[in-house]
């Protein structure tokens, strides 16, 4: 496997998925990616896979790389995390609480950028257009 330099803004999305996600499946982080194969351990590697595939800056490689895989890995584990959300009580929680901070991580970004632009040296109008721009987007 081609080892891939990562951005900070991948690790920062890793570290993310692995707190939000371990904290879930009550697993410890340094262990989440060793070669183990206890149930929650794979229930957690599954989800921060499957969190990570939603980011659209990430290639699947991209998050192979983070999650010391391949993207055949990434794309098995999305569709193991999308075929028991919707059959395991557990995989379905796991989910809404992934979607959740996913719309909150995009109301973040949205909220600084917007914040940037007013702080901006522009003329309110410029500044009006590139705001209805970043709506028009979002």
């Amino acid at each position: 496997m081609k080892k891939v330099i990562q951005s900070i803004y991948a690790k920062d999305r890793l570290n993310r998925a692995k707190k939000l996600c371990c904290n879930f499946w009550g697993v410890d982080p340094e262990l989440v990616f060793t070669k183990t194969r206890d149930g929650n351990v794979m229930n957690a590697k599954h989800s921060i896979r499957y969190m990570l595939s939603l980011d659209k800056t990430l290639t699947l490689a991209d998050v192979g790389g983070l999650t010391n895989c391949d993207h055949s890995n990434v794309l098995h584990s999305k569709k193991t995390f999308c075929d028991l959300a919707d059959t395991s009580i557990d995989y379905a929680a796991m989910n809404r609480v992934i979607l959740v901070d996913d719309i909150n991580n995009k109301q973040d970004i949205l909220r600084t950028t917007v914040s940037d632009i007013i702080l901006s040296d522009s003329t309110p109008l410029h500044q009006v257009d590139l705001i209805c721009e970043l709506v028009k987007r979002s």
